[in-house]
């Protein structure tokens, strides 16, 4: 397990603050081990809105195909009701698409689910994060798969989170220009 000094919030947090060093960067990781994209939603009043953020970074869709889950309309329509209520929330809203790891290119809806977060970015007009993209295109540069995700095949390791964090902190301040 990793330390929470090492995830890709608290890397993020830290970039940010070093890129803005003039703002008040506070980082709330409401993310739960293992959850879906409706369980995301149904949490969203308590661990989400309950912060008032201006701000939220939506992991979502690698536990839903990881474990064997066919994303079809349904989840579709799950994505655009919990956009729809972040954004009745005026918070900003990323959406953050899956992991590029073996235990997702390993399952049947990967890409359909790409697709559904991809979709749901462009007709909601939120911001896009494609960790998968930024994932596969560092392996294809020749990183080893292994220095990214860990022995099970899906989480990231340290290096994982810190190239996300770091990325992801980039691109926030960038578009915060």
């Amino acid at each position: 397990m990793l330390r929470s000094a090492a995830t890709y919030p608290e890397v993020m947090r830290r970039e940010l603050s070093r890129l803005r060093s003039n703002a008040t960067i506070e980082v709330i990781n409401s993310g739960r081990v293992g959850d879906t994209i409706p369980n995301n939603v149904a949490r969203f009043g308590r661990d989400v809105f309950a912060h008032t953020p201006d701000l939220v970074i939506w992991q979502l869709g690698t536990n839903d195909v990881a474990w064997g889950g066919r994303p079809d309309h349904g989840l579709k329509r799950s994505v655009l009701e919990g956009v729809r209520a972040l954004k009745a929330e005026s918070a900003d809203v990323v959406l953050m698409d899956l992991q590029y790891a073996p235990q997702v290119l390993a399952s049947v809806g990967y890409s359909t689910m790409e697709d559904i977060i991809i979709d749901v970015a462009k007709q909601e007009r939120v911001g896009l994060f494609s960790r998968f993209a930024l994932m596969r295109n560092s392996v294809s540069a020749g990183v080893a798969q292994s220095a990214l995700v860990t022995w099970d095949g899906l989480h990231n390791t340290a290096d994982g989170y810190d190239c996300i964090g770091r990325a992801l902190a980039r691109a926030i301040s960038t578009s915060a220009r």
